[in-house]
């Protein structure tokens, strides 16, 4: 009888996870998404060797862990030149046309040539809530390519206090009834 009260209580235990709401990640003019790989909008390098800036903005409304990533299918001269994936603090935007997001670095990555295209991939530490922006940029190739961002994005949750405190009181009620139980000689 012992061993199958602990039995089920392990299992309700096992079974037993909190409850989370899905986080809501909002992204410039795409909607909003539920902790999943996303494309933001693709873009056109312009071709003819331009230096080029696409950017690609989004916020946070909480603490996340945040992969972006680029890839094109660019081969020979149509290659992206200098070509690297940045991620930044979006603090204001420029009072100017193109009207670009401004910020501090926090992370960046080369576009690095591979058969059969060019990729880059930034994973910092997990982002506090806020607004961020990607940005591809380099000297475009012979001609325009399409250049997309895909992020992933996964909320950062942890257990409430509540959550452990239920689970200590559940384990020590266990070991209280297992203490107190008369054994059998």
């Amino acid at each position: 009888m012992k061993s199958l009260t602990l039995a089920a209580a392990a299992a309700a235990l096992i079974t037993a996870s909190p409850a989370h709401a899905a986080t809501e990640i909002t992204v410039d003019n795409i909607g909003a998404v539920l902790n999943e790989s996303l494309a933001l909008p693709a873009q056109d390098t312009p071709g003819g060797g331009i230096g080029f800036s696409e950017f690609f903005e989004f916020t946070l409304p909480v603490a996340e862990t945040v992969t972006l990533s680029v890839s094109d299918s660019a081969i020979g001269n149509q290659r992206i030149v200098g070509g690297t994936l940045s991620l930044n603090n979006w603090t204001s935007t420029a009072s100017v046309s193109p009207f670009q997001p401004l910020g501090s670095l926090i992370e960046s990555s080369p576009l690095i040539n591979f058969l059969g295209g060019q990729a880059a991939t930034v994973t910092p530490d997990p982002l506090a809530a806020g607004s961020y922006f990607a940005e591809v940029s380099g000297v475009s190739g012979g001609s325009p390519i399409h250049i997309a961002i895909d992020g992933t994005i996964t909320a950062v949750t942890t257990p409430e206090l509540a959550t452990w405190a239920m689970m200590l009181t559940g384990f020590a009620a266990l070991a209280l009834m297992g203490w107190k139980r008369p054994r059998a000689a």
